[in-house]
């Protein structure tokens, strides 16, 4: 078999094992992005220079994949004894070569993708859901977490539903994408993840302003009160979701009533987020390394801004992949955020705009889920997470450029 032949069929066959296996097995989804990665960069080796031809479209998308990488590099250079700095951005830009590679392979024939995507977010989200009741149910886990920490698992199971929210809308497996939904957000629930838990509502939000022009008032009204039910039903029926809730109600009253430090987790990353702004103003152009970011957090305590426990976190680490880019690399990362967040989301929605582009839609709604996730933690970092972004990421950006090449659209 000709590679050219053998390429289409492998990559969609990554595209559906990358969401079968990212919550049901140990990090094999990250196997199967190294091997689409490895099949990629043959598939460019062996192209012509003219189907290589790079567009205005690729130096947009060749931006938003490594500019977190090379905002790394002064930091990098300034701390001299760690690359823990690249961990997000290393494997953001290592998913290039395999939106290159699709996207030219898109210019020239059409493939299944969407049809072994939703086959993977099947098999991925029943089998994670059954790990989940396996753990919570069976082994008595108070939060699950499948092979991963409990929060990984939750932000990846909601990323995981909302992919199947989307593509379900115009999709001849409505039922098995409904289930797959319903079930992904069962497990959300099931890992106690507040960030993931608090992400759910907020991504249906994002997902009615994109799709304000084509939702009547009655359906919304009935979605808001579907969801509202299940959330009552989930708080009076299970004791660790009712917990998790009445716990984090008590931390607000904390902070409101100036306890800060009583409120374990809410209050320290509040002072986190106080420490890693600091730590931007001290400086503001490429950030503060690791130790300095430590020892500023050591005498904020000292003068009495921050609580003692919430100065010796290692790293000075943010919980916020916002506030931590903005201490970690200054301006630099905030441009890296425009890059892997602003830009792709305003890419996906403006093409959804334009085109109704289901794939597009589905592209601007996963972007939108890791924007909200990274309020409150630094899931980029993680490898899993980080890898799953990455990969989706390509595809998307993949098939955007190939509609843009066949219906001979440019970037404004």
């Amino acid at each position: 078999m000709m590679f050219k032949d053998f390429y289409p069929k492998a990559i969609c066959w990554c595209l559906a094992l990358v969401p079968a296996l990212l919550l049901t097995t140990n990090n094999f989804s990250v196997g199967v992005i190294i091997l689409a990665l490895i099949i990629s960069l043959i598939c460019l080796k062996k192209s012509n220079k003219e189907a290589l031809q790079w567009t205005k479209f690729d130096s947009l998308v060749a931006i938003c994949f490594s500019f977190y990488f090379l905002g790394a590099i002064p930091v990098a250079i300034a701390d001299g004894s760690t690359a823990r700095y690249f961990q997000g951005g290393a494997r953001l830009l290592l998913c290039l070569p395999i939106y290159i590679a699709l996207s030219r392979t898109l210019f020239k024939q059409t493939l299944p993708l969407r049809t072994f995507l939703e086959n993977g977010l099947i098999i991925g989200s029943f089998g994670a859901f059954t790990i989940a009741c396996y753990q919570y149910f069976y082994l008595g886990m108070l939060r699950v977490n499948g092979f991963l920490f409990s929060i990984n698992f939750g932000y990846l199971a909601c990323a995981m539903a909302f992919l199947a929210a989307t593509m379900m809308l115009t999709s001849n497996k409505k039922l098995f994408l409904a289930l797959s939904f319903i079930l992904s957000v069962f497990s959300v629930t099931l890992t106690l993840t507040r960030g993931a838990i608090f992400a759910i509502p907020l991504v249906l939000i994002v997902y009615i302003l994109l799709n304000i022009r084509h939702l009547n008032f009655t359906r919304i009204i009935i979605g808001i009160i579907l969801f509202s039910c299940t959330s009552i039903f989930a708080y009076k029926n299970f004791d660790g979701f009712q917990n998790r809730i009445d716990h984090t109600v008590k931390e607000f009253n904390f902070i409101k009533q100036g306890n800060i430090n009583n409120a374990v987790s809410t209050g320290d990353r509040l002072q986190f987020w106080y420490g890693a702004i600091v730590a931007f103003d001290k400086s503001p152009l490429i950030g503060l390394p690791y130790k300095q970011r430590e020892a500023l957090n050591h005498q904020l305590y000292l003068d009495g801004k921050i609580g003692e426990r919430a100065s010796k976190i290692s790293r000075g680490h943010a919980h916020s992949q916002y506030f931590e880019m903005l201490a970690s690399n200054g301006v630099l990362g905030i441009i890296s955020l425009i890059t892997i967040f602003v830009i792709p989301f305003f890419v996906f929605a403006l093409h959804y705009f334009s085109t109704q582009s289901p794939w597009a839609l589905t592209g601007a709604i996963f972007v939108s889920g890791f924007a909200i996730f990274g309020l409150t933690e630094v899931p980029l970092t993680a490898n899993v997470i980080g890898s799953f972004y990455g990969f989706m990421l390509a595809v998307f950006f993949a098939i955007v450029a190939a509609d843009k090449h066949n219906q001979k659209l440019t970037v404004e």
